[in-house]
């Protein structure tokens, strides 16, 4: 759908088809992987944002533990939005207690853009952030952080094509 047929830049449809993507990954690679999954909300960390949803989230079969949490998002070229983002993955692995669960930021562009700042992407994670309401989240200085930018291009039907997926950012 999103390679051969082209699908329309229109609401959240790219966002659907990216977290199609990433949970059905999941599966493949012998997962359980939920699409929306929100993360449980005990510990001191319960009131910190109301609802942490990661948009894949994968989980081992036999430890029934979250081992990969996953965020899509649009990018261009405004890094101020992929922040937030980062730091729901961050808040997500706290509230699962699952701090060598490997945390992806996938994002997509029209086209090659100016890549993000993913040193100072990084930095979020492993220093941690200030939520709503001044609570501080701590850092995982051990995350495994991933970045993969998904190069959407338009057609001459006007409709987006996936054209190809890059691992982005410094291990």
């Amino acid at each position: 759908m999103w390679t051969d047929w082209g699908v329309l830049d229109a609401g959240p449809l790219i966002h659907s088809l990216g977290c199609t993507y990433f949970t059905a990954l999941g599966q493949e690679l012998g997962y359980a992987a939920v699409c929306e999954a929100p993360a449980p909300r005990p510990g001191e960390l319960s009131h910190v944002e109301e609802d942490v949803r990661s948009d894949t989230a994968w989980f081992d079969r036999e430890t029934q533990q979250a081992v990969t949490l996953v965020e899509f998002e649009r990018y261009a070229d405004k890094q101020k939005d992929l922040t937030p983002k980062l730091e729901s993955l961050l808040l997500a692995q706290q509230r699962w207690a699952q701090p060598e669960a490997a945390l992806v930021l996938a994002y997509w562009s029209i086209g090659l853009v100016t890549v993000p700042d993913h040193r100072a992407l990084r930095r979020v994670v492993r220093g941690g952030f200030t939520a709503r309401g001044g609570v501080r989240v701590p850092g995982n200085p051990r995350a495994n952080l991933l970045f993969w930018q998904f190069i959407v291009r338009p057609g001459k039907d006007g409709l987006m094509r996936l054209d190809e997926i890059v691992q982005r950012g410094e291990s």
